[in-house]
């Protein structure tokens, strides 16, 4: 009889969890914040996964835009959002782990986020623009060398990781560039097809894959550790030069949530955005834009996953000597 009783106060107490994680949830609408401007991977993976998880939590669910600083217009949007929103920010490690630690007026840190969801994983494609001349790494870093001035490569803001593996790259192979900030990926991709600047590391996604298979920016190597089936004939960095080996870099798309959030409601968005992941369509559209599905994501494995990538590359911008700003 005690262990009937039992039993049934736990599941009493599961359930009324259960309950409150979704009413705390049906009464605010959810809205996905990208800390980027529209037309780059994060912005199209966020729209293709707005109507799935509207679909799963069962409430309207929107998808906002908010560019700048590095990404931390759109991170303090997310921190500071109102209580009738719930805010969920989908992002790359710039926004939340480089640019606290590049930015000076970036006024949050790491920890004050916990990923619901690790969506997709994606190598960057070292590009230049269509009228450089040769078309190897090795041809670039001649290049490089004998100009009379430095190399023009973009960025999306200091402390960025495209900032962060150009500065490596151009120390790695004893090069200058000269870095030039732009607020987001596709104003420097236009830059870079209109010959305005010379390289740039771009995520590999649907857009980029069109602007490299149409030849509007030459693709020179891929960061990712081996050739990529939709880029035949691209190596990668690390295995083009000697002194490379160990560049191997990649970028990832996860959703986040303040770290404040309740357990409950983390756990019913993770089981949402888990179940919207298996939607045939979605994994298509992320495949045939040159990403990969990530695997992790249970919430334990997020947080050591999350923990390492803060590590990580907070490490690398220390040892390349990128520092606050």
């Amino acid at each position: 009889m005690r262990n009937h009783l039992l039993a049934t106060f736990l599941s009493f107490g599961l359930l009324t969890v259960a309950t409150a994680a979704h009413a705390q949830t049906a009464t605010r609408m959810v809205s996905i914040v990208v800390p980027q401007p529209a037309g780059n991977p994060t912005d199209g993976v966020a729209r293709k996964l707005q109507p799935l998880l509207q679909k799963e939590l069962g409430q309207t669910v929107i998808v906002e835009n908010a560019p700048g600083a590095g990404g931390s217009i759109g991170v303090q949007k997310v921190l500071t959002a109102s209580s009738s929103t719930l805010p969920v920010l989908i992002a790359s490690q710039t926004e939340p782990i480089l640019t606290p630690f590049t930015i000076k007026q970036a006024r949050y840190k790491p920890e004050d986020f916990r990923a619901i969801g690790l969506v997709a994983r994606l190598p960057y494609i070292l590009t230049a623009r269509p009228t450089l001349q040769g078309g190897t790494q090795a041809d670039l870093i001649a290049l490089a060398r004998q100009s009379a001035a430095p190399l023009s490569f973009g960025n999306i803001g200091p402390g960025s990781m495209i900032h962060l593996l150009g500065e490596h790259w151009a120390r790695k192979t004893g090069v200058q560039l000269n870095q030039v900030s732009y607020r987001g990926v596709p104003p420097a991709a236009q830059d870079v097809m209109g010959g305005q600047i010379d390289l740039t590391f771009l995520p590999l996604g649907g857009a980029t894959l069109s602007m490299i298979q149409s030849g509007k920016v030459k693709a020179i190597a891929t960061s990712g550790a081996a050739e990529h089936p939709l880029l035949p004939g691209v190596p990668t960095i690390a295995g083009s030069d000697a002194s490379m080996t160990d560049f191997v870099y990649g970028t990832w798309i996860a959703l986040l949530v303040p770290a404040k959030t309740p357990d409950a409601l983390v756990e019913r968005l993770n089981r949402a955005v888990a179940t919207a992941m298996q939607d045939a369509d979605f994994r298509d559209y992320v495949t045939v834009s040159g990403m990969e599905v990530a695997r992790e994501n249970a919430l334990p494995e997020l947080a050591r996953f999350y923990a390492a990538e803060t590590k990580l590359y907070q490490d690398l911008a220390t040892r390349i000597g990128v520092t606050a700003e």
